[in-house]
Order: structure tokens, then C-alpha cells, then sequence
């Protein structure tokens, strides 16, 4: 998964993961904390292992149905910029004008790592239910450590 412990990889996987996981608490600070103080490339680099673990969620589950009601309460917790561009974004999909991908697609880099972000934490809480979603992150969190990619920094 990740290139012979490439320490920016192993931090981008982290970071995606606890980002998630902080919008299924919907915990703003630690939602702002996951983020915090990156570079635009490490930034990149935690949109591409959002990317990558948001398609095999959906080569795993299909294409669960996505309540908008549960967008919008998770995207409470995402930074107000953030927030307002993750429900324009939602509101064009569900006016019909675009599908989810391009919507997402035409934020800018951060709104796409945090809408990316609480769209998968949605899919997996439609589908598992908050426990399961729960449980999946924790399990993800135990196995990166498992296989030798300890957690680089504190966690929020």
C-alpha cells in the first residue's frame, strides 16, 4: 500500500483515516487538527488516499444512497469555508445539475480532501451504521500499526 515506509505516505494514510474518523465524532477540532500546518503536497497527498480508499468502498459496498440530511450533519464539523462549499456542492448534485464526482471535483484542494472525506465517513455510516463505521476505522488504525506504520504524529 504504501512505498517501502515512505513517511510522507504512511502520514497521508494516517491523516486520512483520522480525518474521517473525526467527522464520524463530528469533532471540529480534531477535524482542524488533522490538517493543520500542512504543505500543499501533503495536502495532495491525503486527497489520494482519500481517493483511493473512497473508490474501494465503492468497489466493496456498490454505490450505497447518501442522505443528504447526514451530509450536511456531518459537514458540520468541517471548517465554515469548508462547510458552505461541501453544501453548494450537495445542493448541485441534488438539483440534478452534476453528479458527486464532478461536484467535488470543482472545489478547491482542501474542500475536495474534506468533502472526499465526509462523504466516504457517510457511505461507511449509512452502511454499517455508526458502531460499524466506528469499528472500521479503529480496525484500519490497528492494522497501519500491525504492519510496521505507526501513527507519525499525536493524535488531536
Amino acid at each position: 500500500m504504501t512505498q517501502q515506509r515512505d513517511p510522507q505516505l504512511v502520514d497521508a494514510m494516517w491523516r486520512a483515516n483520522d480525518l474521517r474518523r473525526a467527522y464520524l465524532d463530528r469533532d471540529r477540532a480534531r477535524v482542524a487538527a488533522c490538517l493543520a500546518g500542512l504543505a500543499p503536497g501533503q495536502i495532495e497527498r491525503v486527497c489520494g488516499w482519500l481517493i483511493l480508499d473512497h473508490d474501494e468502498l465503492f468497489r466493496e459496498l456498490g454505490e450505497p444512497p447518501l442522505t443528504v440530511r447526514e451530509i450536511y450533519a456531518t459537514a458540520t464539523a468541517a471548517p465554515l469555508d469548508t462547510e458552505v462549499a461541501v453544501a453548494a456542492a450537495v445542493q448541485r448534485v441534488t438539483a440534478g445539475e452534476t453528479g458527486i464526482a464532478d461536484a467535488v471535483d470543482g472545489l478547491a484542494l482542501l474542500d475536495q480532501v474534506h468533502a472526499i472525506a465526509i462523504q466516504t465517513a457517510v457511505i461507511l455510516l449509512e452502511a454499517l451504521g455508526r458502531d460499524g463505521a466506528l469499528e472500521r476505522f479503529d480496525t484500519m488504525a490497528l492494522e497501519y500499526e500491525r504492519m510496521g506504520y505507526p501513527r507519525p504524529y499525536p493524535i488531536a
